[in-house]
Order: C-alpha cells, then sequence, then structure tokens
C-alpha cells in the first residue's frame, strides 16, 4: 500500500498537478528527465494543431506543458549543487527564452522546421542537466532513474517525428523517427534486464513491451494524417507507463 501511494504521489507530481521541493538525487534525476520529455511533448502538440488533429486536446496539453516546464525549472535551478550543473542549467534556460515564443505562436507548417530546431537544442541541454546530476551522485539507482526517463521522453520523440512526417517532412525527419525507436527498444530491454527491477517494476515493463509492438505496427508505415492520432494515443499510454516506473525506481532509490 505505502509503495502504491508514493508512486501515486510522484505521478501526480510528474503530471503537473503537485510541485514540491526536490529533497534527493533520485528525485532530481527524475525531474531533470522529465523536464527532456516535455520539450518532445510540446513539440509533439505544436504539430497536432498545426494538423488539426486532436487540436483542441493538444492546445490544452501544451499550455499545460509550458505551465509544468517553467515550474519543474525553478525547482531544478533550486536544487542545482555543483558549477557544472549550474551552468548546463543556465544554458538550458537561456534556450528556453527562444523556445517560449515560438510555442506561444500559432502554429504553422513554414514554422516547423525552426521549431523543431529549437527544441532540438533544449532537448540536448537538458539531457547535459541530467548527465551532469546523474555523475555527481553516489545513488545506485541514479543511471536506471536516468535510463527509465530516456525511455519516456522517447516515446513523445517518436511521437512528435511521426507528427513532422505527416505533415510533409517525410524525407526530413525519417532517419530520427527510426533512429528513437530503435533507441527506445534499446533501452527498454536495457530496462527489463536491470538487476535493481522488483515484480511491480517487471509487470510494468512486460505492458510497455506489448504496447509498443501495438505502437510500432502503427507507425511502421509511411506517416499520414490519418493514422496520427492512433499513434498518439498508443504513446501515451506508453508515456504514462514510464512514469509509473520511473517513480518506483525513485521510490527503490529513497527506501534503499
Amino acid at each position: 500500500m505505502r509503495l502504491i501511494r508514493y508512486v501515486l504521489m510522484s505521478f501526480l507530481f510528474l503530471s503537473g498537478h503537485s510541485a514540491a521541493e526536490i529533497t534527493s538525487i533520485e528525485h532530481a534525476i527524475n525531474t531533470a528527465s522529465h523536464q527532456s520529455m516535455l520539450t518532445q511533448q510540446m513539440l509533439k502538440d505544436y504539430m497536432l494543431i498545426g494538423l488539426s488533429v486532436r487540436g483542441r486536446k493538444a492546445e490544452q496539453e501544451l499550455a499545460e506543458s509550458i505551465k509544468d516546464y517553467e515550474k519543474t525549472q525553478k525547482l531544478i535551478l533550486a536544487y542545482a549543487k555543483t558549477d557544472a550543473e549550474k551552468q548546463a542549467l543556465k544554458r538550458a534556460t537561456e534556450q528556453w527564452e527562444v523556445v517560449k515564443p515560438l510555442y506561444l505562436a500559432k502554429p504553422t507548417r513554414e514554422k516547423a522546421t525552426e521549431v523543431r530546431q529549437a527544441t532540438e537544442l533544449l532537448l540536448q541541454q537538458w539531457s547535459a542537466v541530467t548527465m551532469e546530476i546523474v555523475e555527481n551522485n553516489d545513488s545506485r539507482f541514479g543511471k536506471v532513474i536516468s535510463t527509465a526517463g530516456f525511455v519516456r521522453m522517447l516515446a513523445q520523440r517518436v511521437t512528435s517525428h511521426y507528427a513532422l512526417r505527416a505533415w510533409g517532412f517525410q524525407d526530413e525527419y525519417s532517419e530520427a523517427f527510426i533512429s528513437s525507436l530503435q533507441l527506445f527498444e534499446q533501452n527498454r530491454s536495457e530496462l527489463e534486464g536491470d538487476p535493481l527491477n522488483n515484480d511491480q517494476i517487471k509487470a510494468e515493463l512486460n505492458k510497455i513491451q506489448r504496447d509498443f509492438k501495438r505502437f510500432k505496427g502503427l507507425s511502421d508505415s509511411a506517416s499520414d494524417k490519418g493514422r496520427l492520432a492512433l499513434v498518439v494515443r498508443s504513446a501515451e499510454k506508453i508515456t504514462t507507463s514510464m512514469d509509473k516506473v520511473t517513480a518506483m525506481y525513485v521510490y527503490q532509490g529513497l527506501s534503499f
């Protein structure tokens, strides 16, 4: 019961419905990797709005993601301990000032490439923040939390690139789309074999494997607007499951 309660609390935090001071290295790694996921979620929503696919829901999610992103950025800035972490955060904070106006503007196909490029840099900078936090910790759960967060991000990344291809950027982003799918599968498989897994984590990872097979079946063909809503819903299920898995790793790290 205690595990379930903690996981639900962690999930609420990650979903932007709660905010709390970061008090542990495990929480910090999870939070930083959550920012990486939000960069890809915002990119996905931008494309969905522009394509008029689940547009109203995408508009709502984009607005919530921006608020969640800025709230969480403040928490991580308050937590940062080393000079390297602070410098990495400074670069990410400065890039957000470039990215935010792009997401506040009306989505257009003409701006799609610029938005993707600016967001890609933001993703790289948050990956650097996460890496700095992981490297400056003594938690045996640091690496597995980081890997789980990376898989969570990839669930949104493959969807954003599917949407880009569906909007007419098939040639430009096919390689990034395929690479993201491969990275998802490689890192998901790595998590499955981690010796730190308990029965609850194993069960959730098995569910993710089944969901990913269905997702990959939907996304294997050429990207098109008609399939996009199905791909998005499938990716949302995987992202939710990865939130749970990551929260369970965090709980184990705090309890160890």
